[in-house]
């Protein structure tokens, strides 16, 4: 502080021997003196004469080093032959030659509140205080003598003493107070471990009860599912997360269920909507072999047609065909349809050639044209419209779209389509069952992301079929 008064107010040596003497006055129990040191060594005090410190052992190494200060070794007074030790603080910037350090020095009786049973060692090594064992008058070697003798009952610990190079503090225990701290320490952890393991034991058949046996009872209820039995229910009372299991498992198996339910309804309809395929193609046949007799050559393209129709759509009994036999089978019924409405109807068909021998769901394409042409190509009856079929490759899925220029859906209709096609089960007067079939056998089959989209806008309502490009097992 008083360095720094120094520098701020540029005190001479007068006015800095005031403020000395001030802070002397106040610190007289911490302090033997506090003096003020020129530029050449001269130590200065306003009540005796001056000396030079110039060959101190703490003075050299301060004007060697660029330290704010040096901690001297244990020396003893000029004034009353105490022991002391001098620190000597360096006024940076200096402003006057005759006040360019100051020098406190403190006795050792002053560390002895702060040491007590530490000892404190200068940087040479010598002893400068011990509380229970130093006297002036024995000095070092009373010390010495008396920890060579209890050496081996004393468990000694140093620490460097960062602020003042060299010096250390030295603190003496006796084994057997670090022996009883190590008792203490084992029989706390012995009844610390005790606790512990007896928590832990009834932890575990905490465990046992609230998880373990929740589990192996839903374990037991899927070992009975999948031994068929349809009407066991997984326990659902736990508001924990086995309850949360058991409530999803539940879950899983109802739309198992519903779906399986829905399939078989699904293709009981589809059976019963079909015609004995023999019986017909065989009777097809007599039809165009009649006509040909008579040279009705028109009859015999209609008739086909429609038996290529039959035979695509009805035979067989794989799910799945390619893509060029479903293209086909369209363009069959497009043909037929074409016959019956030349004057409003028109159509093209579009795929890429490395897109023909995918296998899809069959009977896909036929419900949707026949939708275009029912409710959006045969009411405008002035005027002739044009159904597009085209597929093509996007994000690793196969598109297959629709398309009409025929009558729009109106957007309350939408509304109602969309709805009705993200719904799981079909009602009677929403929607066409054919589009309904359509959609919910692509997610059956292929997933939710998959299915039919539809949209109406700009004079061109639009049927996409997204598939994926891989085939499934």
């Amino acid at each position: 502080m008083l360095a720094t008064l120094a520098e701020d107010h540029k005190w001479d040596r007068e006015a800095l021997l005031q403020e000395v003497e001030k802070l002397a006055l106040l610190r007289n129990k911490e302090y033997e003196s506090i003096r003020v040191v020129n530029r050449y060594g001269q130590s200065w005090s306003s009540y005796d004469k001056p000396f030079s410190i110039v060959d101190r052992e703490y003075y050299v190494r301060l004007c060697e080093s660029d330290a704010p200060y040096v901690v001297s070794n244990r020396i003893q007074s000029h004034a009353n032959q105490a022991d002391i030790v001098v620190i000597l603080y360096r006024i940076n910037p200096q402003v006057y030659d005759d006040a360019a350090y100051i020098a406190a020095a403190v006795s050792i009786e002053a560390m002895q509140e702060i040491a007590k049973d530490i000892n404190v060692y200068d940087g040479k090594g010598e002893l400068l205080f011990d509380h229970e064992f130093y006297a002036p008058q024995t000095g070092q070697h009373g010390k010495d003598n008396e920890m060579a003798q209890n050496a081996d009952k004393m468990a000694t610990f140093i620490a460097p003493i960062e602020q003042v190079p060299h010096w250390e503090l030295k603190f003496q225990v006796p084994h057997s107070q670090l022996l009883q701290g190590v008792d203490k320490t084992q029989r706390s952890a012995l009844l610390v471990g005790g606790v512990t393991g007896f928590v832990f034991f009834l932890l575990l058949i905490l465990l046992g009860n609230s998880i373990v046996k929740p589990i192996r009872s839903l374990q037991k209820i899927m070992g009975k599912v999948e031994a068929g039995d349809r009407n066991i229910r997984a326990t659902e009372n736990y508001q924990d997360e086995i309850g949360d299991l058991g409530r999803s498992f539940n879950q899983m198996l109802a739309k198992l269920y519903h779906y399986e339910q829905e399939k078989k309804e699904m293709e009981l309809r589809l059976i019963q909507e079909q015609i004995k395929p023999h019986f017909l193609y065989n009777t097809l046949d007599t039809i165009q072999w009649k006509a040909d007799a008579y040279g009705a050559d028109d009859v015999v393209e209609l008739v086909e047609s429609l038996s290529t129709y039959f035979r695509l759509g009805l035979g067989g009994c794989n799910q799945f065909i390619t893509l060029e036999q479903e293209f086909h089978h369209v363009e069959s019924y497009l043909q037929i349809q074409c016959v019956r409405y030349e004057e409003i109807l028109e159509y093209e068909l579009l795929y890429d050639e490395h897109l023909g021998s995918k296998r899809v769901i069959r009977f896909l394409l036929q419900p949707l044209v026949e939708n275009a042409i029912y409710h959006g190509i045969k009411p405008l009856i002035d005027q002739k419209s044009k159904i597009s079929i085209r597929t093509y490759e996007k994000d690793r899925d196969m598109h297959i779209v629709v398309e009409n220029n025929g009558l729009p859906i109106s957007e309350e209709r939408m509304k109602v389509i969309q709805q009705a096609l993200s719904s799981s089960r079909w009602k009677d007067g929403t929607i066409g069952f054919g589009l309904y079939s359509v959609n919910h056998r692509l997610k059956l089959t292929y997933g939710e992301p998959y299915g039919l989209q539809v949209d109406s806008r700009h004079g061109m309502t639009t049927m996409t079929l997204i598939l994926p490009l891989e085939e499934i097992e």
